[in-house]
C-alpha cells in the first residue's frame, strides 16, 4: 500500500510529523513542514525498499562527507545547541573548532573552491563535529541532507539521474518507483519556496560557506527575518 501513496497522503503524514517537531517556534514553521515531508518520504522509501535501506544508528559513512547548509538550517542547529547543557555545548564547540581547522587544511591541500553546490571529490572526508559514537548528537536539529540521504533522490535540475547511497544501491542499478519523481519534485519546489520566502522577507545571506560546525560555533538565529515582516 505504501508504494502507491499519493502526494496528498504524504502531506497529511508530514503534517502530523511537523506537529510533533514544531516546539511552538513559529519562525520555523515553514522549515519544519519541509522536514516533516522529507521524513515521510524517507519512511515511504524504507517501506518500499525494505532491507536494502541500511540506514540506522552506527551507519555513519555519509557523516564524513563535506557539505554545506543554508541559513535556515544553520539557525535551527544554533537553536538546538542553545538547548543543550553547557558542558555539552562546550564539548561540541571544541570539536567544531577543530573541524573548521581540519576542513580548511583539507580543502586548501586539494586546491578546491569551497562554494555552495560544489561537492568535493571522493577522498575528501572529515567526520562531522556532531558525530559521536556512531550517532548524531544533534539528531532532532540535523539539516535536510542528513534527513534524506540514503534513499533514492531526484533533483529536477538534474533530471537524467537518480542519486542514492552506494551502501544501499549500486551505481547503475535500476530503481522501480512510479511515485518518486512526482513526490520529490514537489518537495524540491516546496523547499525552494521556503528559501525564496526567506530571501524576500530580508533574511541575512552569509557570504562564507555555512557548515554544521559554524552553526555550532555561531548564533545564526539572528539571521532570521522578524515574523511580523510576513504580516
Amino acid at each position: 500500500m505504501t508504494s502507491t501513496w499519493k502526494l496528498d497522503t504524504l502531506w497529511r503524514y508530514g503534517r502530523a510529523v511537523s506537529d510533533r517537531l514544531s516546539f511552538e517556534m513559529s519562525e520555523y514553521d515553514s522549515y519544519l513542514k519541509v522536514v516533516a515531508e522529507w521524513e515521510a518520504e524517507f519512511a515511504r522509501n524504507r517501506t518500499r525498499h525494505g532491507e536494502r535501506i541500511h540506514c540506522r544508528k552506527g551507519c555513519c559513512d555519509c557523516c564524513s562527507q563535506l557539505f554545506q547548509v543554508t541559513e535556515i538550517e544553520a539557525a535551527y542547529i544554533s537553536r538546538g545547541i542553545k538547548q543543550l547543557p553547557e558542558s555539552r555545548q562546550m564539548e561540541l564547540k571544541k570539536r567544531a573548532q577543530e573541524y573548521q581547522r581540519q576542513r580548511e587544511k583539507l580543502l586548501e591541500s586539494q586546491s578546491i573552491p569551497d562554494t555552495w553546490g560544489t561537492l568535493p571529490p571522493p577522498g575528501l572526508r572529515l567526520p562531522c563535529p556532531a558525530l559521536q559514537d556512531g550517532a548524531c548528537s544533534i539528531y532532532e536539529h540535523r539539516p535536510l541532507i542528513c534527513r534524506k540521504y540514503g534513499i533514492p533522490l531526484y533533483n529536477p535540475h538534474k533530471p537524467d539521474r537518480i542519486f542514492a547511497c552506494e551502501l544501499n544501491f549500486q551505481p547503475g542499478e535500476e530503481i522501480q518507483d512510479e511515485q518518486l519523481v512526482q513526490i520529490q519534485t514537489e518537495l524540491f519546489n516546496h523547499w525552494a519556496e521556503v528559501q525564496g520566502d526567506y530571501n524576500t522577507r530580508g533574511g541575512i545571506r552569509d557570504p562564507k560557506p555555512l557548515t554544521v560546525a559554524r552553526a555550532i560555533l555561531e548564533d545564526f538565529e539572528t539571521y532570521l527575518p522578524d515574523d511580523k515582516d510576513a504580516q
